[in-house]
């Protein structure tokens, strides 16, 4: 019997050598065997080709024209997931900018409205010990 050397053959190659090789040494067998068991091996090879249908995953019958699928087969996975997690990021950092500017701008109002509705005279916030004083906490 003849020996093949597969190391320097690609794989799909060399299944498809196997494949040959099988199917010869199928057909060889069967030659030798009586008509009517052929007969009945063809039948049932033939009922079952009939009653073979390739199974399908859902996901491979979701996929829509335009999206990747062929490579991992999750393209929700691996496109939409990291736009809306960005989206989600860039959304969150614009409400935490408008909170803090809020929030400069409420204190900047505060600061203002006590110091129109003080009775202080205008030459006191000029006055040198008037800083430290706000600095200590005073009104």
């Amino acid at each position: 019997m003849k020996t093949t050397d597969f190391s320097s053959v690609p794989a799909a190659a060399e299944e498809a050598m196997i494949g040959q090789r099988a199917h010869a040494a199928l057909e060889a067998a069967v030659s030798a065997l009586p008509p009517d068991i052929a007969f009945r091996l063809r039948q049932s090879r033939e009922l079952a080709l009939t009653r073979y249908a390739p199974r399908r995953s859902p996901v491979a019958l979701l996929q829509l024209a335009g999206f990747p699928g062929a490579g991992s087969g999750n393209w929700m996975r691996d496109i939409i997931a990291p736009a809306v997690g960005i989206l989600m990021l860039a959304l969150l950092a614009t409400a935490a900018s408008q909170y803090s500017q809020a929030e400069n701008h409420n204190d900047t109002v505060d600061i203002d409205s006590s110091l129109l509705i003080d009775d202080l005279p205008i030459d006191a916030y000029l006055d040198r010990g008037f800083g430290a004083w706000l600095d200590q906490g005073n009104p």
